[in-house]
């Protein structure tokens, strides 16, 4: 019970009070449906004896109010009130469906947009090493199966399972003995079909669940890799690998499609012989005939709702157990996001209350080790490292000795195992990174374009509102773009394709510099910048931040000696230490 109830932890509370809403809702219906099942047993009857209203003394005072109708106009009245009475439960059932179709529909929407907002907000690190396939699985299909294969299944559950109470309960005040042993043998053969079909059908939906996260990896590396898969020919290869995964959620999901046919056939042949069964057992205790043909009409309209209630139970149940593994995956992934977020709140409510970060001297690295996890080796132990304001510092090593590391220290995006980050003698952890990195332009090696206009990828991640066109056509006109404006109809609506497909390589840079340029950052970190690029290219690139020299400050990592010429100081970095190079 307590896992069960852990599946609703991943709703917000807002989605929790309008499901608490649906409550009255649902019970309205279930009136209804009893109701309309109920209407059958007066009306049969009216229909099979005249003196039906007279055998009941409560209803003798309404029979004179209206004025002694005949037998015909009884029957007339009595079928017109079961009518009315199926015509108002079956417009209410519509409203309940709708309100259940909202709810479910609208907590979907909430609880992905809600993992897509704490899988943003997880450090730089959990992306790290986090397959990108993996979260957007989570996001899609998961959050898909959560709806439809939990809340939705849970709803009907809860409602038939209370309509079928409620036809019980009345069929039981008509006929207790009967519809005691009939609800005994449903409630044996409910147990039995769940504890048969249990295991089976959440092992279909766990290998479900993994097959998904290997179709996205595989379709993620099929397309991210298109140039060089039609170069080497190797597209049969992706196909292959795609199939695998993608064969086995598709046979999961048919056999669980076939599965939810098994207990509606069952369930007839099962309401067939409980029918006869009550209607033997009747006459075998000596009922009147009349009682027995009111009790066969109220058990056959009965059984017309409860038939497919009952098949909708068994599938309901076997859907929850099919779609547990999505609801186990989420529900895991706001229970560790909870444990996160309210860890870091603690940390900078204790810690680091004041967010103003000002830098007027200098960023200075004391005593700095790192590495990505308790298990892994250091990257480098103990760096020391001093950036004055103002200053061109340059940083050059091996691949793999830890630049870029440094680079993610700088920028925020990790934090030291060990020895401190100061930024004018404050040191940079918490709540001060946020302000911190407002103050930083980054230009990486592999510049990511949106597939969107020229303005929204220089702006990148502010609303068209908030976008100064002017500052866009400045920043252009710094990394000489200028042109590829002036010389089209759409101007900064250009549209620059999947991945920057219609721009050249150093295009695709100045883009970058251009964004990294946009909000005038005090710092700008080159990372790699120009190293795919050729001499001529770098160097006209290089030559952009020549007039900034002075005003801001400058890191800058490459291999190349020409990257660093402009540098004012040059460390190498190898392995794991930090010391100063001759220029």
């Amino acid at each position: 019970m307590k896992k069960f109830l852990g599946a609703f932890k991943v709703l917000s509370p807002k989605a929790k009070r309008r499901m608490i809403l649906l409550f009255p809702i649902i019970l309205i219906g279930i009136f209804l449906e009893t109701l309309s099942v109920g209407m059958v047993i007066p009306a049969l009857g009216i229909l099979m004896s005249e003196s039906y209203f007279e055998e009941i003394p409560a209803l003798l005072p309404y029979l004179h109010y209206l004025g002694h109708p005949s037998h015909q106009e009884l029957i007339i009245i009595g079928l017109s009130g079961l009518a009315v009475s199926f015509l108002l439960k079956n417009l209410f059932l519509f409203f309940q469906v709708q309100c259940q179709g909202t709810f479910v529909y609208s907590a979907q929407r909430e609880v992905a947009l809600e993992l897509f907002r704490n899988y943003l907000n997880k450090g730089y690190l959990f992306h790290l090493k986090t397959n990108s396939a993996t979260l957007i699985r989570n996001l899609t299909s998961e959050v898909v199966s959560y709806s439809n294969f939990f809340l939705m299944p849970f709803l009907n559950l809860l409602t038939e399972g209370l309509v079928i109470i409620a036809i019980l309960s009345l069929i039981l005040w008509v006929e207790p003995e009967g519809t005691i042993v009939l609800a005994s043998v449903l409630a044996l053969l409910v147990f039995i079909f769940v504890r048969a079909t249990n295991k089976i059908v959440g092992r279909w939906g766990r290998k479900r669940l993994e097959a998904e996260e290997q179709k996205i990896k595989h379709l993620q590396q099929g397309f991210g890799g298109i140039k060089e898969i039609l170069l080497t020919n190797k597209i049969e290869h992706f196909i292959r690998r795609f199939h695998l995964p993608n064969q086995i959620s598709g046979l999961m999901n048919k056999r669980e499609y076939i599965f939810q046919y098994v207990p509606k056939l069952g369930v007839e042949v099962m309401a067939i012989f409980g029918l006869v069964f009550m209607c033997l057992y009747m006459m075998m205790d000596g009922k009147p005939y009349q009682e027995v043909m009111n009790m066969l009409g109220l058990m056959a309209t009965a059984g017309f709702r409860m038939i497919p209630s009952f098949s909708r139970i068994l599938n309901n149940l076997q859907s929850i157990r099919y779609g547990w593994a999505s609801v186990d995956t989420l529900a895991d992934e706001f229970r560790k996001y909870s444990k996160e977020y309210k860890s870091d709140q603690n940390t900078k409510d204790l810690i680091y209350e004041d967010t103003a970060v000002s830098f007027v001297r200098e960023i200075e690295f004391s005593n700095v080790s790192f590495s990505y996890s308790e298990s892994e080796p250091e990257v480098f132990s103990q760096i020391n490292l001093s950036i004055p304001k103002g200053a061109v510092i340059g940083m050059d090593g091996k691949s793999g000795s830890g630049k870029s590391t440094i680079v993610n220290l700088v920028l925020g995006l990790i934090e030291p195992t060990d020895g401190v980050i100061k930024v004018d003698g404050q040191n940079l952890r918490g709540s001060k990174i946020t302000k911190w990195q407002t103050m930083i332009g980054y230009v990486p090696q592999e510049i990511y374009l949106l597939d969107d206009t020229i303005r929204r990828n220089i702006a990148f991640g502010l609303d068209d509102s908030a976008i100064n066109n002017e500052r866009i056509l400045e920043v252009l006109s710094l990394v000489r773009l200028d042109g590829l404006v002036e010389n089209t109809s759409e101007g900064l609506d250009l549209l620059l394709g999947e991945r920057g497909t219609r721009l050249s390589g150093g295009q695709k840079q100045r883009i970058g510099i251009a964004r990294a340029l946009y909000h005038d950052p005090e710092i700008i970190v080159l990372d790699e910048a120009t190293s795919a690029l050729d001499q001529k290219t770098e160097n006209e690139i290089l030559a952009t931040f020549q007039p900034m020299i002075g005003q801001k400050t400058f890191l800058i990592i490459a291999h190349r000696k020409s990257s660093l010429d402009m540098c004012t100081k040059v460390y190498h970095l190898q392995d794991g230490t930090l010391n100063p190079r001759v220029i």
